[in-house]
């Protein structure tokens, strides 16, 4: 639908104030995600990982339950904690996923063709510690492009 008024161009002083208002949009885009949320996410891959050793089979149950417990609780204070702050951080988008991912996918392998036990906390004390930094180095990175 057209309008008949016509098109006046902005003033300088209103130029400006939409590039700083674009430019704080961007910046928020780039927020770095909380900080707490990486290391737990590092606690919840050891826990899968340690999950696979075979030594109390009485516990399986208790160690599933308390692993999707503890990732039911991130998920739930991480998109609280985000709606209230009102700046959703960037999400990782699907590069970064797998470059989070793929390690953890070939640690999961090494676990599984190494000693059953010390294989596995092998894997799971390097996938955590990947994780936890991988979360660092990507929170760097959002704050110095914010």
């Amino acid at each position: 639908m057209e309008t008949n008024e016509s098109f006046e161009r902005p003033s300088q002083a209103e130029a400006a104030a939409a590039l700083e208002t674009v430019q704080q949009a961007r910046a928020a885009g780039y927020s770095p995600i909380p900080a707490w949320f990486f290391p737990v996410l590092g606690l919840l891959v050891a826990g899968v990982m340690l999950f696979q050793i075979d030594t109390a089979p009485e516990l399986a149950l208790l160690v599933v339950a308390g692993v999707l417990a503890g990732y039911v609780v991130t998920e739930r204070v991480y998109n609280k904690r985000v709606s209230r702050s009102g700046i959703a951080p960037r999400h990782l988008t699907l590069g970064q996923q797998l470059v989070l991912v793929t390690p953890l996918a070939a640690l999961w392998v090494a676990g599984e063709i190494l000693d059953a036990r010390w294989g596995w906390v092998v894997a799971a004390a390097v996938g955590g510690c990947w994780t936890v930094g991988y979360g660092l180095f990507h929170n760097r990175r959002a704050r110095a492009s914010a």
